[in-house]
């Protein structure tokens, strides 16, 4: 019987579970949006809304208590290595969060089962993302315009893509009969 033992194992020895809640609570932090397993984002939602919860009280003390700022940053480095992601956590997602008492996150069932294994998927977000994606969207649209204006600048035979195989000649091309 599993009493009073709250952690889920997950079929994974306590290394690679860290790791596993490290690198999944970056992702989160870094895109907003994670697509994972719903027993991964169940495990792991804790973990992240007390991440969240640091990260709010280094941001209110953060102007009038230097010592405790330093030391709310460092709690949060010690459960998160890369400064990009802190960064992100403390000055984006913070803020959005002050207004809330928990429950910064929602898991919502995606309709697709995993490939390979076959386990329900579920789409783990902050339920107040910042803004950056809005900004990103826009720069995607213009990089789609530079992709079809790189495309177009190829050479012909780059230009064919998976349609020229290796070892075909491609058609020759037109002569001009201005000769």
């Amino acid at each position: 019987m599993r009493h009073r033992i709250a952690l889920k194992k997950l079929n994974a020895d306590t290394q690679h579970r860290v790791a596993m809640r490290r690198n999944l609570a970056r992702s989160l932090i870094l895109h907003g949006r994670v697509i994972t397993t719903t027993a991964k984002a169940k495990a792991f939602r804790p973990f992240v809304e007390r991440l969240v919860t640091r990260a709010r009280h280094a941001w209110t003390v953060k102007d009038s208590d230097r010592p405790g700022y330093v030391h709310a940053l460092r709690m949060l480095r010690r459960d998160i290595p890369d400064r990009e992601a802190l960064k992100i956590l403390v000055q984006k997602i913070a803020p959005l969060c002050l207004d809330r008492q928990g429950g910064y996150t929602r898991i919502l069932r995606d309709a697709k089962n995993q490939l390979g294994d076959n386990a329900p998927r579920a789409i783990w977000e902050f339920v107040d993302r910042p803004k950056v994606e809005a900004a990103e969207g826009g720069e995607g649209e213009a990089a789609k315009a530079g992709d079809a204006k790189a495309k177009a600048a190829l050479p012909k035979k780059a230009a064919q893509g998976p349609a020229a195989k290796k070892g075909t000649r491609a058609a020759p091309a037109a002569k001009d009969d201005a000769d």
